[in-house]
C-alpha cells in the first residue's frame, strides 16, 4: 500500500511539472499566422513578408504570412478578430480598417473592442505634390490660390475614403479652403492624370512620385508624415506648417485579438522591437522610402483611438461616403 502511495504521489508530482512547464512555455506555443488583408504585392505585403523573415529568428517560430484581401481590408481583419488571443494569429495592416472603414461601411467587428494594437511598425508618408497645371511654388501659395480659387483646385487621390482622402479634408477643414477631390482607382491612375497635368493637386504615397520630383515634372508641397522625408529634406511636415491634425499616413502596425494575456502581449512586442530594429528590417524601410514605427503597446492604442475618433468627425462633417 506504501508502495502504491508513493508511485501514485509521483505521478502526481510528474503530472505538476510538466503542467506548470506548459503553463510557463514560451510564447509562441505554436506557428504563427500574420494575415495581410490586401493583395500581393503592396507596400503592406512586402512589409509583411520582411516582417515574418526576421520574426522567425527573433522568436524561433515557423512564421506564416497570409493574405486575405476584400472589403476595404475588413475580411482579414474580420479573421484575426475572431481569433484565439494566444498571440499566434496576428494582423498587419495599415489602421485604416480599424480608423476609417468602419465609418464608411458596417463591420462585423468592433475596431475599438476586438482587435488589440501590439505595434506600429512602418509609416508610408502621404505627400501633397502640385502638377504643372498648378502656379505655386510652397504650400502657403496653394492655400493662397485656393482661397482665391473656390473648387479651382482639384486633387487626384488613391480613392474615395482613403487616407490621403480623409487627410485632403482635414486639411481644407484646418485652411478654410474648398477644393474638389477626384478619386481614382490606385496611385497609378491618379499619377497618369496628376503628370498630364489633368488635376491640380496629387495626394499619393510619396514612394509613387519621387522619381517625378526628382525630374522636375512635379513639386511637393509638404508631406503628411510624423517627420520630413530623406529625399526631400527641405518640404516641410503638417506640423511644421502648424496644421498638426492634418498629419495622415499609411502607419501600419502589428494587431492581434482582444483579451491577449499580458506575458503573451510583452513576449510579442519584445519579439517585434527586435525585429523592427533589425538590419534586414531597417534595410527594407530605406529601400521602400518608408519611415519607422510611431509607438508601441498602450502608446500605440492611444494613437489608434485618436485616429478612429477623429476620422469619425471629418467623415461626418465632411459627408464622405464610401464607393
Amino acid at each position: 500500500m506504501k508502495k502504491k502511495t508513493l508511485l501514485i504521489g509521483a505521478a502526481g508530482a510528474a503530472l505538476a511539472i510538466m503542467a506548470g512547464g506548459a503553463m510557463a512555455q514560451a510564447w509562441p506555443a505554436k506557428p504563427i499566422t500574420l494575415v495581410v488583408p490586401y493583395t500581393a504585392g503592396g507596400s503592406a505585403d512586402a512589409i509583411g513578408r520582411r516582417l515574418g523573415d526576421v520574426l522567425r529568428k527573433e522568436a524561433n517560430a515557423t512564421v506564416i504570412v497570409e493574405n486575405k484581401p476584400g472589403a476595404g481590408a475588413s475580411v482579414g481583419t474580420d479573421y484575426v478578430a475572431r481569433a484565439q488571443p494566444d498571440g499566434t494569429t496576428l494582423l498587419l495592416a495599415s489602421t485604416s480598417p480599424l480608423t476609417i472603414f468602419p465609418h464608411l461601411a458596417k463591420t462585423n467587428y468592433d475596431p475599438m473592442k476586438d482587435l488589440t494594437p501590439v505595434a506600429s511598425v512602418a509609416v508610408a508618408p502621404v505627400a501633397i505634390v502640385a502638377t504643372k497645371a498648378l502656379p505655386v511654388k510652397d504650400f502657403a501659395g496653394l492655400v493662397d490660390y485656393a482661397k482665391s480659387h473656390p473648387e479651382g483646385v482639384r486633387y487626384g487621390t488613391p480613392g474615395q475614403g482613403t487616407v490621403a482622402h480623409i487627410g485632403m479634408a482635414a486639411v481644407t477643414a484646418q485652411t478654410g479652403t474648398k477644393m474638389l477631390h477626384v478619386p481614382y482607382r490606385g496611385n497609378s491612375q491618379a499619377l497618369t492624370d496628376g503628370l498630364g497635368g489633368v488635376v491640380e493637386l496629387l495626394v499619393v504615397n510619396s514612394d509613387v512620385v519621387l522619381p517625378h520630383v526628382a525630374n522636375g515634372a512635379l513639386k511637393p508641397l509638404a508631406v503628411m508624415a510624423p517627420q520630413r522625408l530623406a529625399a526631400w529634406p527641405d518640404v516641410p511636415t503638417m506640423a511644421e506648417l502648424k496644421l498638426p491634425q492634418a498629419q495622415y499616413y499609411s502607419n501600419f502596425g502589428v494587431f492581434a485579438p482582444a483579451n491577449l494575456p499580458p506575458a503573451v502581449a510583452q513576449s510579442l512586442q519584445a519579439a517585434l522591437a527586435k525585429a523592427v530594429a533589425s538590419a534586414e528590417f531597417q534595410d527594407l524601410l530605406a529601400k521602400s522610402y518608408l519611415q519607422p514605427g510611431t509607438a508601441a503597446g498602450d502608446a500605440f492604442a492611444k494613437q489608434v483611438q485618436a485616429e478612429y475618433a477623429s476620422n469619425a468627425r471629418l467623415i461626418k462633417e465632411g459627408n464622405i461616403k464610401a464607393d
